[in-house]
């Protein structure tokens, strides 16, 4: 299997603090819509952001202090550790040894602001950080023994799911076709694509509305359903029993999840014996 290229690509946003040395990432295009907000608006903007959204941030208000901007927190609380907080830092000095409590303040990635605060620059770093919450998410329901090509797999559809692609952007990821990429997920004991990617945007939407300021509409929305009943039909159908999406939680799609990977495991192993 060839290592996933980018994303199918779609317009995504970027909401980038107004600061004196963001303000050259604002003329990026090619694929990213970018606004300049202060703090205020930037953290609305972040309550009601879809996870394909970049939040970007000079979390240093001082260029002589390594202290972080209070409301960071208060950004990082609105964006439900699912829509990803870039951070640019200068990497120096007492700026290098702050990054541990950026982490801690829930930022998703850190880049060098004297290296990558251009549109140019930051382009691979925005790759990188797209879809980053939901993988890291999904990670533990997959085997500590599962290959790279499955992790391939599994983390090009989280970046598909975000995106609110279909398994036919899932296959345009690798440049193949549908029918190749389901059996690369046969062989690797993984979902068809279709179902991969419809649980993929299951716990993206549960995700969405651990944030109580999300309704069920905007969260269905938010994880690429069409309508709110669409995401109520997910739930009954993947996981079970009447309870609306609201009393469900991410863990428990995620534990659903584990032990449907589980059962492919044991029914390719069982496969392979009778081969």
């Amino acid at each position: 299997m060839n290592e996933a290229t980018q994303s199918t690509r779609r317009v995504r946003d970027l909401l980038i603090h107004d600061s004196p040395t963001l303000r050259r990432l604002l003329r990026i295009n090619g694929g990213y819509a970018a606004r300049g907000l202060q703090w205020d608006d930037l953290i609305a903007g972040a309550r009601e952001a879809a996870p394909s959204t970049v939040l970007i941030v000079a979390p240093f208000d001082d260029p002589a202090l390594a202290v972080p901007n209070p409301r960071l927190p208060e950004l990082t609380a609105a964006s439900a550790g699912v829509v990803p907080v870039l951070a640019l830092v200068p990497f120096q000095g007492a700026f290098t040894a702050a990054v541990r409590t950026l982490l801690d303040q829930g930022v998703t990635e850190i880049a060098d602001v004297h290296l990558e605060a251009t549109p140019d620059a930051i382009r691979p770093r925005l790759q990188a950080v797209h879809a980053q919450p939901l993988k890291r998410l999904v990670e533990p329901a997959l085997s500590r023994f599962a290959s790279t090509n499955t992790r391939t797999l599994v983390r090009a559809a989280a970046e598909v799911a975000v995106d609110g692609g279909t398994a036919v952007d899932l296959a345009e990821v690798f440049r193949s076709t549908e029918r190749t990429v389901s059996g690369w997920c046969a062989r690797e004991a993984l979902p068809q694509p279709r179902r991969l990617l419809a649980w993929l945007r299951l716990i993206l939407a549960l995700s969405l509305l651990e944030s109580p300021h999300r309704s069920v509409a905007k969260a269905a929305r938010g994880a690429g359903y069409s309508f709110d009943h669409s995401l109520r039909r997910a739930v009954r159908d993947m996981l079970g029993g009447d309870a609306p999406p609201r009393e469900r939680t991410v863990s428990q799609a995620l534990d659903a999840f584990a032990a449907e990977l589980r059962s492919l495991r044991e029914q390719r192993r069982q496969e392979k014996q009778a081969a």
